[in-house]
């Protein structure tokens, strides 16, 4: 299986409402108080100059003038310092991972985490940035040894402090233009986490002509261990991304991508993934999201894949209802391999970069395939229905129902959260996955502190057939129903 992106909440986005007061010191100017706002990302998606997912406004009270000269200011042209401070704390209750409540496997973890960067603008061509990240993770319950369904024992991790250099890039533009070249490690993410959530050692090329955008790069997840408490786990996956988009279009954009995943152990083959992918809010009712992806490449046992995904839904705001409602309906189906013998594996992969985290028309991003299941899009069908509110501007609620099941029969749902195994019985094969029910709660501005906020996740997921066990023998077989699992997240921002 492909490595889950870093963390019990994936990667440390800071995205939301991170309002940070950012002093800087401008070329030619004395020091200017500049206020951090979240904009639209690019396909850099955390760029040097957009380093926390903001954009910059400046401004400057002007000096008094003598009498008779002009009162114009000139703003400054360059920040030529930005640093800021964060921090995004978690805590993560899972009960009934196995989906058997005879073991016990429940887990309640707590993350505090603090965020620092500084980013160093020394000419119009020159940009660097680091950012680092201080956290522990607290096993406030935690079991020392679990046995899996499958029969592998699981240890618990020791668990130590970190301080993660997260991202140390330096960029070079302008007199490069339009091209830009970056070198160094960075975060990378797409709108919805649905291709990459992660920061990777990289050396990249980018374009920038009007309304077209193009980026190229190549690296690895961790080439380099940058933590300086604790060990990364360096990885041998080479990546190797080319992302276009083009947003020529009032309220909609559209990209093509080219993902090679060169996996050096092999693990996990060499994978190709080729999309297409539509996003937009034409009118102020109205958003629609649309993903078409074909695999190619080569297995872990060399052989083809010819594999395919689609992920498309829209949401429906009424702006003139009490509490500003919304509706949202989405389907997401990726091929399984029905013939595992044969020399073509049809099994879909995401990147293995991915968080498939998003929002709808609330404040707070979640697991858009379920805070409970949390699969990868893999072998599997999706309907999803999201009923939303928004109160207020500062707080929304959202309740998203999912129903599963298997696009061909399996025993495991590949980088799923739950480690329960499927089609144990063979008398009783099916696809049916079950549901899950999800409510997400997000505050922003909580208690009247600006940079304040919670999000509040919690999930169900309902076992289908495909989950039935014996718990019996050959000759007095017992089967039974699996138990339902429930998870919560709660998420602090500051």
């Amino acid at each position: 299986m492909t490595r889950k992106t870093r963390g019990i909440k994936g990667r440390k986005a800071k995205l939301g409402v991170m309002w940070l007061a950012v002093f800087s010191v401008a070329l030619g100017s004395g020091p200017s108080v500049v206020w951090a706002e979240k904009k639209e990302q690019s396909i850099k998606e955390r760029a040097a100059d957009d380093l926390i997912g903001v954009e910059v406004a400046q401004f400057r009270v002007p000096k008094r003038g003598r009498k008779g000269e002009s009162q114009a200011t000139q703003l400054p042209k360059r920040l030529t310092y930005q640093y800021g401070i964060s921090s995004e704390s978690d805590i993560t209750y899972r009960t009934n991972p196995d989906l058997n409540k005879r073991v016990k496997d429940d887990f309640l973890i707590l993350t505090p985490e603090l965020n620092a960067n500084v980013t160093y603008r020394p000419t119009d061509w020159l940009e660097a940035t680091l950012e680092m990240i201080f956290e522990k993770e607290i096993a406030v319950r935690e079991e020392d040894r679990i046995v899996l369904p499958d029969g592998e024992i699981q240890f618990a991790e020791k668990k130590r402090f970190s301080l993660l250099i997260d991202q140390a890039f330096v960029t070079i533009k302008e007199f490069t233009a339009p091209f830009e070249f970056t070198i160094g490690r960075r975060n990378y993410e797409d709108e919805r986490h649905w291709l990459y959530d992660t920061s990777m050692d990289i050396a990249s090329i980018s374009l920038k002509l009007g309304k077209f955008r193009a980026e190229a790069f190549m690296g690895r997840e961790v080439l380099v261990d940058l933590d300086l408490l604790r060990n990364e786990q360096r990885d041998r996956i080479n990546t190797y991304i080319l992302y276009v988009d083009y947003r020529g279009i009032e309220d909609t954009k559209l990209a093509a991508y080219t993902i090679l995943r060169d996996d050096r152990d092999p693990l996990e083959g060499r994978p190709l993934l080729i999309g297409l992918r539509s996003q937009g809010m034409p009118s102020e009712t109205f958003g629609y999201w649309s993903e078409l992806a074909h695999m190619r490449g080569r297995d872990e046992l060399s052989r083809d894949f010819s594999a395919y995904a689609l992920d498309v839904g829209a949401t429906y705001r009424f702006p003139d209802l009490p509490f500003n409602p919304n509706l949202t309906m989405g389907f997401a189906i990726a091929t399984g391999d029905v013939n595992p013998n044969d020399n073509t594996n049809r099994e879909f992969r995401q990147t293995g970069l991915q968080s498939n985290e998003a929002k709808f028309a609330g404040v707070s991003e979640f697991k858009i395939y379920g805070e409970a299941l949390d699969p990868e899009l893999s072998n599997l069908k999706i309907f999803t229905v999201g009923f939303g509110f928004r109160p207020a501007p500062n707080f929304s609620i959202d309740f998203v129902y999912h129903r599963y099941r298997l696009d061909e029969i399996a025993e495991e749902i590949r980088n799923s959260a739950l480690t329960a195994q499927m089609n144990q019985v063979d008398t009783r094969l099916s696809k049916d996955l079950g549901t899950a029910f999800d409510i997400v709660l997000g505050f922003r501005n909580l208690f009247g502190v600006r940079r304040l906020g919670l999000d509040l996740r919690t999930g169900w997921f309902f076992p289908g057939k495909a989950f039935l066990r014996d718990e019996g023998d050959e000759g007095n077989p017992n089967i039974r129903d699996a138990d339902k699992g429930f998870t919560i997240v709660a998420k602090f921002w500051w």
